[in-house]
């Protein structure tokens, strides 16, 4: 009998119902965070392909995104195997955490680069034209948004809901908030971001089409109810249901905007078969899925929640 393979435990959404698992919410989450930082390299490969070759520079971002997903799942596996966080998967995971943080910065301060004129050039200054065409100046936050994640998903909640969290057999220490709503910030930022992403991406197009209005109203409704969730301290089985369905609306959101890219990306017309140019030069493919991975995060950040207190109960015990 293997006594390595993982057990499926029980773990529970407040207001949702329980699930048989067979990872821990941080596990989970490091297994994500793995997956997403793959399909991060491969978006950028295709952003950066415009130019018709990639660069040395550009070259980081897309070697960097699959070797860290490798990485994250080589850690992730240590840590299965071993039943608990070890010495080598912790730092293989703050490793790559701190090095796709340090991607995301170097990536953004590259592109603000571009989004500047030449000093030369009259009434020097931010214009929202150079913005808008510019390289996406969220764009490579995603890498350190998700590096953020990483670390924090390392470490174990001592005291749940406390805010003192342990690295294994290194430290415990205290922080100012408990471990979910320090996820629940990082998806909130990261559901900002990919608003604003689509706001830029879209205002190419003088936002003549209504499908463009789709992810900007619903992208700010997500982002504004993970923010709520993030700020108030006690949450009842109602606020982790509405939240639940909030994050499966960004879920269908991503994947219904990767389906429109597609389409707009196809032949028009009569023109027969895929034309990569098309895939490459139109509309980002992979982009709208930013708010499905968010959602993702999101619906994983509430597994074992807290409930502080039942509404039901508090009405009951009024009457």
């Amino acid at each position: 009998m293997d006594n390595t393979a993982p057990q499926r435990r029980s773990s529970r959404i407040p207001g949702i119902g329980e699930f048989h698992l067979p990872l821990s919410r941080n596990d989970l989450l490091l297994g994500l965070i793995a997956f997403t930082e793959i399909g991060l390299g491969v978006e950028t490969a295709l952003a950066h392909l415009i130019s018709g070759h990639i660069k040395i520079g550009e070259a980081v971002p897309v070697v960097f995104g699959p070797v860290a997903g490798i990485l994250l799942l080589i850690a992730l596996g240590l840590r299965v195997r071993a039943r608990g966080a070890t010495l080598p998967s912790s730092l293989l995971v703050i490793a790559t955490g701190m090095a796709s943080v340090a991607v995301g910065i170097i990536g953004t301060a590259f592109h603000w680069a571009r989004v500047l004129p030449p000093t030369n050039f009259e009434n020097y200054g931010l214009q929202w034209d150079w913005i808008i065409y510019a390289p996406p100046v969220a764009g490579p936050l995603s890498f350190a948004g998700i590096g953020l994640l990483a670390i924090i998903a390392l470490l174990e909640d001592t005291n749940p809901e406390t805010g003192k969290l342990t690295l294994p057999g290194v430290i415990t220490f205290n922080t100012p908030l408990p471990q979910t709503r320090q996820f629940l910030w990082l998806v909130a930022f990261g559901l900002y971001a990919a608003t604003l992403s689509a706001l830029l991406d879209h205002a190419r197009t003088g936002f003549e089409d209504y499908f463009v209005w789709i992810p900007l109203i619903l992208g700010v409704f997500g982002s504004v109810a993970t923010t709520l969730m993030a700020i108030y301290h006690k949450h009842s089985n109602a606020d982790y249901f509405i939240y639940f369905w909030v994050m499966v609306l960004m879920v269908i959101t991503g994947v219904l905007g990767m389906g429109l890219h597609i389409n707009a990306d196809l032949p028009e017309g009569t023109a027969g078969g895929i034309q990569i140019e098309r895939f490459i030069r139109g509309a980002p493919i992979m982009a709208p899925m930013l708010f499905a991975i968010m959602g993702s995060f999101g619906m994983l950040t509430v597994l074992d929640a807290p409930v502080d207190f039942d509404e039901e109960d508090d009405s009951s015990e009024a009457e």
